[in-house]
């Protein structure tokens, strides 16, 4: 005859096999339990229907993305709109206060991104944009500037990784129609966009290829 301490013993591990058992499916249920989906993000510019063009790359695993607007010619008072990513993530917004959203171009290097636009009726404006540390968008106001004869162009001018950026100015002399135009160019040292030189179009109808250092008439906007 068997001792019926034995027969307990087997109760119990079938008790705690059949314990076990119950914790492992609810711990599966609870696994298996899908998470709320994201709330959508909504661009600031989302009244003028704007639409997010290709990702830029920045340093850190950080991009950088224009929303576009659609131009409505004469009454498109839209400005332009940079959505900050991390790890293909919304990070942040940034929301210009220079130039038109329906024209503006983007282009990133590093840490920084020049977003160039129209400005008026025959003018242009670039915003600088520099990742920071806490991983946000600053824009100083010393690294903003205005051109008044049309939508300046950016580049890394001198290979060595620094946009810089291509713009033309008037003289006004004796007036604009009848002023003379001139090729400038700005490099971002530190946090300001610093103008290098100029050359008159007159002379170099093509767009300049290297930072210029020549004479500038005019004292620069921005």
């Amino acid at each position: 005859m068997r001792p019926p301490v034995r027969c307990l013993g087997a109760v119990t591990v079938s008790m705690l096999a059949l314990l076990l058992a119950g914790c492992a499916a609810s711990s599966r249920s609870h696994s298996s339990q899908a998470l709320p989906p994201a709330a959508p993000v909504t661009a600031p510019c989302a009244a003028s229907h704007c639409v997010p063009e290709a990702s830029q790359p920045l340093s850190g695993g950080y991009a950088a993305r224009l929303w576009s607007a659609p131009g409505q010619p004469g009454v498109d008072r839209s400005v332009p709109v940079v959505e900050l990513l991390h790890s293909g993530d919304h990070a942040g917004w940034w929301v210009g206060r220079l130039g038109t959203g329906s024209s503006a171009a983007l282009n990133c290097l590093g840490t920084a991104c020049l977003v160039s636009s129209s400005l008026g009726a025959h003018g242009g404006a670039v915003e600088t944009l520099l990742l920071t540390g806490a991983g946000t968008f600053t824009a100083p106001a010393t690294a903003s500037v205005e051109f008044d004869s049309g939508m300046p162009t950016v580049a890394d001018l001198g290979g060595d990784g620094v946009l810089d950026v291509i713009g033309l100015e008037n003289d006004y002399t004796p007036n604009f129609a009848q002023g003379h135009n001139y090729w400038a160019t700005y490099r971002l040292t530190g946090t300001a966009l610093v103008r290098t030189g100029c050359a008159p179009v007159a002379a170099h109808a093509q767009p300049p290829t290297a930072l210029l250092t020549g004479r500038c008439p005019v004292v620069p906007a921005g």
